[in-house]
Parts: C-alpha cells; sequence; structure tokens
C-alpha cells in the first residue's frame, strides 16, 4: 500500500476509537438542572439555621447578663445603710444578703472603736455586736452616758423597719450590763438627699442629722449647730426635759444624768447667787438644757415679786447666765389703800398743774453713779479693772429713778438696774456678747 493510503486507514481507526460525546454532554447536563435547583434551596436553610442560632446566642448572652448582674446585686450593691452614733460615729453599708461591703469612721473616736478590724464580708449583727463591745470597752457607753442611736436608710421601707426593729432589740440586750441599763434611739432615714449638706457642713452621719431635725420640730430655741456639738446622750437628756419623743424616733430606755450636778445643787447655786434662801422662794422649776453647745440647768424661781432665771453648766455649777425682773403678776395685785388713794387724786386741777406736780415731785437720787457701778460689780464679783466696758445712765421706772449699768467680762455682758434711792439691784441679766 501506498503511503498515503496507509495514512487515511489510521485517521479513520482513530476516529473509531475516539467517539464524539459532547452532545451527549451537553445533554446530561440540561437533564441535571433540577440538582443545580436544589442545591440553591439547601443554602436558604442554612441561612436561617444561623440566623436562629445567632437569635439563641442573644438571649443567652442576655441571660448571662441578667443573671451577672443579679449575682453583683447581691454580692456587691448597697442596700442598706446603717449608722451608730454614740459620740463615735460609724456608718456601715451591706448588701442584701446583709453582708459588711464597709464600715467607715466619721470622726477620731469611730477611728478608735473600728480599730484593726475588718467587716467585710461578715453578717451585719455580728458586726454591730463587735462595734457596740469595743464602745463598752473603751468607756464609750457606760453609766454616765449610756445612749445609742440606730439609724437604717434602705429604700425599702418595710426591710429598714424590720431590720431597724432587730438590731435595736440586740443592742438593746448588750447594754443590760451588771453596772448600767442603756438607752437605744432608732430611726429609719427617710430623705437622705435632704441632709447631706448638714453631714457634710458638720461631721455627722444622717441619722443624727435627721435627730437633730426632728428636735428642732418640737423646740425651736436651739439651732442645729448647737445641738450637732452634743453627744446622743446629751440629745436624748434634752428630750427627757422636754418631756417628748420626736416623731419617728423609738426609744428605749432613759438618758443618764450622773455625769451632773443634778437639780438640787443646780438650784442651790442659783438661790446662793441671788442672795436668797429656800424658804424666800414662792416658785421653783428645773430643766435641763443647753447654752452654745454647753449643758445646763435652767433655773426658774420667783421671790419678793421678781422673777429669776438662770442657766447654771451642768457640770461644774458655774453660773453661765443669769436675770431677774418684775413679776407682773405680783405687781398688779393692788391693796384697797392703793385703790383709794389714786381715786383721791384722780381729776384734781388741770393738766397743767398736773404735769407741775409731776415735774416737782420727781424722785432724786441718794446714790452716786459710781456707787450704783460698785454695788453691780460686787454682785457679779468682778473687779473693775477686769471689766473691758463700763456703762452708766439714769432712767425712770413707774416714777422711781434708776441707774442702768453695763459692763463686759471676758466676751460676757452684764446689765443691772439699781433704785438710786436705796441702792437695791432691781433687775439684772447675764450673756454671752455676741
Amino acid at each position: 500500500m501506498k503511503d498515503n493510503e496507509i495514512n487515511n486507514k489510521i485517521k479513520e481507526a482513530f476516529s473509531h476509537a475516539a467517539p464524539d460525546i459532547l452532545d451527549s454532554v451537553l445533554s446530561d447536563c440540561s437533564q441535571k438542572k433540577g440538582t443545580v435547583i436544589y442545591m440553591t434551596e439547601n443554602g436558604k436553610s442554612k441561612r436561617r439555621m444561623r440566623l436562629i442560632i445567632g437569635i439563641a446566642a442573644c438571649l443567652l448572652l442576655l441571660l448571662g447578663g441578667f443573671a451577672g448582674y443579679r449575682v453583683y446585686d447581691l454580692n456587691y450593691a448597697v442596700d442598706s445603710t446603717v449608722s451608730l452614733d454614740v459620740n463615735p460615729s460609724i456608718e456601715i453599708k451591706v448588701n442584701q444578703k446583709e453582708r459588711i461591703l464597709d464600715v467607715t469612721a466619721l470622726n477620731e473616736d469611730g477611728k478608735k472603736v473600728i480599730g484593726d478590724m475588718d467587716f467585710k464580708g461578715s453578717s451585719i449583727d455580728v458586726t454591730v455586736n463587735a462595734l457596740i463591745g469595743s464602745m463598752l470597752k473603751n468607756g464609750y457607753l457606760n453609766e454616765l452616758a449610756n445612749s445609742v442611736l440606730i439609724s437604717v436608710d434602705n429604700k425599702n421601707t418595710a426591710k429598714g423597719s424590720q431590720l431597724q426593729a432587730r438590731l435595736t432589740d440586740e443592742v438593746g440586750a448588750m447594754l443590760q450590763t451588771e453596772s448600767f441599763t442603756g438607752s437605744v434611739l432608732s430611726q429609719t432615714i427617710s430623705n437622705s438627699q435632704s441632709l447631706s449638706a448638714a453631714t457634710e457642713k458638720y461631721g455627722i452621719t444622717e441619722g443624727k442629722a435627721q435627730l437633730i431635725n426632728e428636735i428642732l420640730k418640737k423646740d425651736s430655741r436651739h439651732t442645729f449647730e448647737d445641738l450637732a456639738k452634743l453627744t446622743i446622750n446629751e440629745l436624748n437628756l434634752l428630750m427627757n426635759s422636754g418631756a417628748y419623743t420626736p416623731d419617728n424616733i423609738s426609744s428605749v430606755g432613759s438618758a443618764s444624768d450622773k455625769a451632773y450636778i443634778g437639780q438640787e445643787k443646780a438650784k442651790a447655786a442659783a438661790i446662793a447667787h441671788a442672795g436668797l434662801s429656800d424658804s424666800d422662794v414662792s416658785y421653783f422649776e428645773t430643766d435641763m438644757d443647753t447654752e452654745n453647745g454647753i449643758m445646763v440647768y435652767e433655773v426658774e424661781f420667783k421671790c419678793g415679786g421678781y422673777e429669776y432665771e438662770y442657766d447654771i453648766n451642768a457640770l461644774t455649777s458655774e453660773i453661765v447666765q443669769y436675770s431677774r425682773e418684775k413679776d407682773d403678776d405680783y405687781f398688779s395685785v393692788q391693796t384697797p389703800s392703793d385703790t383709794q388713794n389714786q381715786q383721791s387724786t384722780s381729776g384734781v386741777g388741770n393738766s397743767s398743774d398736773t404735769s407741775q406736780s409731776q415735774n416737782t415731785s420727781l424722785p432724786q437720787a441718794k446714790i452716786s453713779a459710781d456707787e450704783a457701778k460698785e454695788i453691780a460689780l460686787a454682785h457679779a464679783s468682778v473687779a473693775a479693772s477686769e471689766a473691758a466696758y463700763i456703762k452708766v445712765d439714769t432712767d425712770y421706772d413707774d416714777g422711781r429713778l434708776i441707774y442702768e449699768v453695763e459692763f463686759v467680762v471676758k466676751s460676757i455682758e452684764y446689765e443691772y438696774e439699781i433704785d438710786a434711792d436705796s441702792g437695791n439691784i432691781l433687775d439684772f441679766d447675764r450673756e454671752i456678747d455676741d
């Protein structure tokens, strides 16, 4: 065979050995379109699944966050603030489980009571018992000063009241000692925001600030500044003396007054200074009070047509201030002869004659101004050299000539009215010079 014939035979054999299947493949692809559509539907399902999983994850995060917040709220957020006041002032913050978050001393005495004790995580009952025990040990609570104030601040009024009552019972039981019985004042804080300014200014707890406000509602003679200087026992004595218990304050037991001189000694000091005796006094009254942050006995009595008022230092018997003035009720009572004399002289002469008669009958001084000054200084037990300022004037009181003597000694102002005829002291007063 020729070469060209051989080549043609090879081409023909190769053509039969490798058939053309393109049309068949394309036909198969057309028939598989349903499969392609099926794969697209599977992708949507996966996206839906991813969305569900995402939502579930968010819910889990929210639940986890709430659970975490709840755990924090139970264990680390402040639920109640309890303050203990005697003279030491201590503030205690607790969580919802009544476990201690913080104990803070608000003054130097409070620091001494806490010492090196660490209460974090302890129960409120254990902590209060330990602090009261330390106050007893360090002498802040004793037979001379036996009062403590417990104050509870909680947004839940019912829960705060329950905690207040429980702590009151516990502290009251601790203060039933062999040597004395304590007095426990307790309250819930009603509006802590309004008390913040006072606590910062005077360095006291909100509890003590609220107690002072309640006392001022009952007795407005005092100032917040004066009462802030007092201990809880002294504030308790003021309430006992005034025979009142402020609103919203629970009180158990009575405040001790054993540190003071007592009413009888205060009365004796006042009567002795006035130059009188017990038999001279027709009326007598004494109360516990405060003057510029000092506890005093306020002594009042009447004698010979005059009213006497004394403030006696409750610790030392020193006379803080005093005054004497006419008893209007006493001088308003006239005898029949007095009335007849007035009737016999009424309507006599014209107005000019009456004026002339009154002018000519004006009393004349029988003692000098210097003598009046000496009488006043002697009564006050003050030397002339000690007085920084002395003033003497004359005046008429109900037709009687008097000397008005004023002087100042060591920031104490004295005022006297002295009869210019007899030299008798008609009225006197002593007070702190503002």
